[in-house]
Formats: C-alpha cells, sequence, structure tokens
C-alpha cells in the first residue's frame, strides 16, 4: 500500500499553480469543441458529452437549448421529457437526472 502524505493547502495552491502554467504554455489558446452560448449551456453540453462524442453533442444541444433557454425551464420540465430530447447521447436517464439536479440547484440557490 503506498505511503500518502497529507498535503497542506499551501502545497496544493502551489502544486496547482504550477499545472496551470504547465497547461497554459503547452495550450496557449485553447478551443472547446462544444457550442454553447452561456456558461449553463456549456455545463449542460459537458454533462451531455460523458461518453458521447462533441459532434453528436453539438446536433442535440441545437435543439434542446431552444428548447429549454433557461435554468428554471430545466427546472420545470418532466426529467422524463429531458431524457427523450437527449436519448441520442447514451445514458440518458442518468444524464437527465444530472441535469435537472443541476438546474433545480441554479434556480434555488
Amino acid at each position: 500500500m503506498p505511503l500518502r502524505f497529507k498535503k497542506t493547502l499551501k502545497a496544493k495552491k502551489e502544486r496547482m499553480s504550477q499545472i496551470i502554467s504547465l497547461l497554459s504554455t503547452e495550450y496557449p489558446n485553447p478551443k472547446i469543441e462544444l457550442d454553447y452560448s452561456s456558461p449553463f449551456e456549456l455545463l449542460v453540453a459537458t454533462v451531455m458529452s460523458a461518453q458521447c462524442t462533441d459532434k453528436r453533442v453539438n446536433v442535440v444541444s441545437k435543439e434542446l437549448f431552444k428548447k429549454y433557454p433557461t435554468p428554471m425551464d430545466y427546472h420545470i420540465a418532466p426529467v422524463e421529457e429531458i431524457e427523450q430530447n437527449i436519448f441520442s447521447t447514451g445514458f440518458s436517464r442518468a444524464k437527465a437526472k444530472n441535469i435537472k439536479g443541476i438546474a433545480d440547484a441554479a434556480v434555488n440557490k
């Protein structure tokens, strides 16, 4: 069993800073392949992207974002309806539940 050392918050922040610096150098202009027009849409598209291609997510999200333009629209919609709309992304039951939960949290908090 490998030894695990407790790292201080300061050490973790320093390590995170080093990683971000390395990634910024290696990938100076990263492009997100998912289509979105708001941070909430990006979050929904990211949930749908699990075990799915970005190309398929972009096809599905184009219509989904028209049908549900705000977190409130997802909040009001039955989870089964969301599931039907994202079925072709795979794992639609779990993804719909997660999207609904995210929308509920956004509306309630």
